[in-house]
C-alpha cells in the first residue's frame, strides 16, 4: 500500500507513524488524528506530513485507504497471511530502475572487495548461509560466520564486505560484531528492516526493508517472525548484479590489446 521510495524520505517520528500504521491496519480507521498522536507520542503535524509523503491529502484520506485496503484483504489469501500485501509491493519495486539506483553503491561494495563475509544470528545467520552459499554459486569469493562470538582478528580485514543481516538491527552481539570488522579495516554492508537501527547508521551503507514487526501468537512472543522474502530477494539480486559486473570487467579486459 505504501511506496517504498516515500518511505525512505521518512524522518523519525514519521517513521513511528509508519511501523504503527503497519502494525495496527485494523483499527486506525476507527481512530481520531489526536487519538493516532498520543499512541504514537507524536504531534498532529507530524502525523500530517506523514500523509503528505505517502500521497493523502490528509488523515481523512489515509483512513479511508486504510479502511478498503483491509475490506479487500478479508476477501483474499492477505487475510490468512498479512505480510502477503507487504511483500508483493516490495517485490515489485525491486525490479524497477529507481530502485537499482538504491542497489547500485551495495553493487559497487561487493565487485570492489577481495571477499564477502555473511554474518547473523538465529534466522538471519541462516540466511548468511544461504547468502553465502548463493554468492559462491555466482562466482563470488564468499564465506559466512555462524557463530556471533567469533573473535574478529584486529587487521587483516582491508579488502574484506562485512554483509550484515538483522531484523531489528539491534542485537547487541552483532553490533560488538560490525565495531570489531570496522576495527580491522573490513567495510559494512547492513540488510535490516529498520533505517534508524543502530546496525544500519553503523555500516558504510544499509538497505532496509520495511516489512511490518510481527511477533509469534502461537508460541513465544518475544519471537520476531517478520518475514524475510524480502531479504532473500535482495540476496539474489545483489549476488546476480554483481556477477554480471564481475563478467562485464572481463569481457572489457579481453578486449584490450597485449
Amino acid at each position: 500500500m505504501f511506496d517504498l521510495e516515500k518511505v525512505q524520505s521518512l524522518n523519525e517520528l514519521e517513521m513511528l507513524v509508519y511501523h504503527y500504521i503497519l502494525e495496527n491496519m485494523d483499527t486506525i480507521p476507527k481512530l481520531t488524528i489526536r487519538q493516532l498522536s498520543v499512541n504514537c507520542h507524536v504531534s498532529t503535524s507530524t502525523i500530517l506530513r506523514f500523509c503528505s509523503k505517502m500521497g493523502f491529502d490528509g488523515f481523512s484520506e489515509l483512513k479511508y485507504a486504510l479502511k478498503k485496503e483491509e475490506q479487500d484483504k478479508h476477501q483474499s489469501f492477505e487475510q490468512y497471511y498479512a505480510a502477503t500485501v507487504h511483500v508483493d509491493s516490495f517485490l515489485k519495486r525491486l525490479n524497477q530502475q529507481t530502485y537499482y539506483e538504491t542497489l547500485k553503491p551495495a553493487i559497487t561494495m561487493i565487485i570492489s572487495a577481495r571477499h564477502i563475509v555473511f554474518s547473523g544470528i538465529g534466522t538471519s545467520g541462516i540466511l548468511g548461509t544461504y547468502g553465502s552459499r548463493y554468492f559462491a554459486n555466482m562466482g563470488i569469493n564468499t564465506y559466512s560466520i555462524s557463530d556471533p562470538f567469533t573473535p574478529i582478528p584486529q587487521r587483516g580485514f582491508e579488502n574484506t564486505l562485512a554483509l550484515i543481516l538483522s531484523v531489528s538491527g539491534e542485537t547487541s552481539e552483532l553490533i560488538k560484531q560490525v565495531t570489531d570488522f570496522r576495527r580491522s579495516g573490513a567495510k559494512i554492508l547492513s540488510i535490516t528492516n529498520d533505517e534508524h537501527s543502530t546496525i544500519a547508521r553503523l555500516a558504510d551503507y544499509n538497505i532496509s526493508y520495511y516489512m511490518p514487526d510481527e511477533r509469534s501468537i502461537y508460541t513465544d512472543p518475544s519471537i520476531n517472525i517478520t518475514t524475510q522474502i524480502p531479504v532473500i530477494a535482495l540476496i539474489e539480486l545483489l549476488a546476480h548484479q554483481a556477477s554480471k559486473e564481475f563478467s562485464k570487467t572481463a569481457e572489457q579486459q579481453k578486449d584490450i590489446p597485449d
